[in-house]
């Protein structure tokens, strides 16, 4: 058993970004979404880990249009 949970571990840290969630998922939209959110709007927030360009592209392309 230890071996294949080695293997899921090593499997799971390919699948997950910085914020331990799979890219592109809801969830994972949502935690860059209020990531970005607590970045703009709170001088005291300190992130520990960086935004990837994929969560930023994602929030972008998200974005209702403005005219």
């Amino acid at each position: 058993m230890t071996n294949l949970r080695r293997r899921l571990n090593k499997l799971e840290a390919l699948l997950t970004d910085p914020s331990g969630l799979v890219p592109h998922s809801q969830k994972w939209l949502e935690y860059w979404q209020r990531w970005i959110d607590n970045y703009t709007n709170d001088p005291d927030f300190r992130p520990r880990e960086r935004m990837p360009i994929d969560a930023a592209r994602a929030i972008m392309a998200s974005a209702p249009d403005s005219e």
